[in-house]
């Protein structure tokens, strides 16, 4: 038993601190990139997705080595909010910082990176249905599986976890930050109704974890064990609790966001097809696009297929 650690608190949030040095690594080299990049392009970059950028890398920095980090090996449910924000709030933050369209603006179209995102394998990853179908998958993975006792046991096997949790969510996350800004509002669509179901998906772990009596977790193999430790199945429904809850939560801006990449889509859609409409008005009227005549009788013409398909006509008065 060892009692360095005082029992958690919230005056302890900011002072307790342990550095995790493959994420501090990893800061500091997206950090000079993104400046590097950002400094290139003569400040035609908004000022706005920098700061999104850096407030991710903030709490990037904060999750892995500040409180989270230094009880992490100690309460399940640290453990277990600490793996929340890296896989599902921390990717999002920072690619809302469009460190990808950056990339590709500094290097122009037509470069490698321009072509890798074009590649069969960055479509196939940013599918809306491939992030979804990773819940279920990383959940048994992450909260069943002998990782979590791993993961305290070896510091950089916890430390490689970090990345790899990090790189899953940048996954899940990317139809949702708008890569693809070509996307059809029909497949805007199916990612905000897949994300609708991976809501109630996320909480099944949680359930599981909250109403199950016995131990579920290889994480309390290896647990250190202090004197205001509280017993392994409270601390595995706490985690629950938090698994079920704070999953939820954090989903809802994500398909607020969806929400609304799907009206920009559809918009985007509408105003294509009333270009295409209107370019044939104006090839049926042998006039400019420009100088519509709305009395002329040729705009009739413009109605539904069914309305002067023969064969249709001729099934409608059969059923009259």
């Amino acid at each position: 038993m060892t009692t360095a650690l005082e029992r958690p608190a919230v005056s302890g949030l900011f002072t307790h601190w342990t550095p995790q040095p493959l994420a501090i690594v990893l800061v500091v080299l997206l950090a000079v990139w993104y400046l590097r990049s950002v400094r290139r392009l003569d400040g035609e970059w908004p000022v706005g997705r920098t700061v999104t950028f850096f407030g991710g890398l903030a709490v990037l920095v904060y999750a892995t080595c500040g409180f989270a980090q230094s009880y992490l090996g100690s309460v399940f449910w640290v453990w277990t909010a600490q793996t929340l924000v890296l896989w599902l709030f921390v990717p999002m933050i920072v690619l809302f910082g469009h460190p990808v369209q950056l990339a590709r603006a500094v290097s122009g179209s037509g470069s490698r990176v321009d072509r890798v995102l074009r590649s069969r394998a960055v479509k196939v990853l940013g599918n809306p249905l491939v992030g979804p179908a990773l819940v279920p998958i990383l959940s048994a993975v992450l909260f069943f599986g002998p990782l979590p006792a791993w993961s305290i046991r070896w510091s950089v096997v916890g430390w490689v976890v970090h990345l790899a949790l990090l790189a899953v969510g940048a996954i899940m996350a990317i139809p949702l930050v708008g890569l693809d800004e070509d996307a059809s509002s029909l497949a805007v669509g199916l990612s905000l109704a897949i994300g609708a179901f991976e809501l109630v998906l996320d909480a099944v772990p949680g359930i599981v974890l909250r109403l199950h009596r016995g131990l579920l977790t290889s994480y309390f193999d290896h647990r250190h064990v202090h004197a205001w430790t509280t017993s392994a199945p409270h601390d595995q429904q706490i985690a629950g609790a938090i698994l079920w809850c704070i999953a939820e939560l954090i989903d809802m801006p994500f398909l607020v966001l969806v929400y609304r990449r799907w009206l920009r889509a559809d918009a985007r859609d509408a105003a294509r097809i009333d270009a295409v409409l209107e370019a044939e008005r104006a090839a049926r009227r042998g006039l400019d696009a420009d100088t519509p005549t709305p009395d002329d009788p040729a705009v009739e013409r413009d109605v539904p297929w069914w309305l002067s398909d023969p064969e249709m006509q001729e099934r409608l008065r059969r059923q009259h």
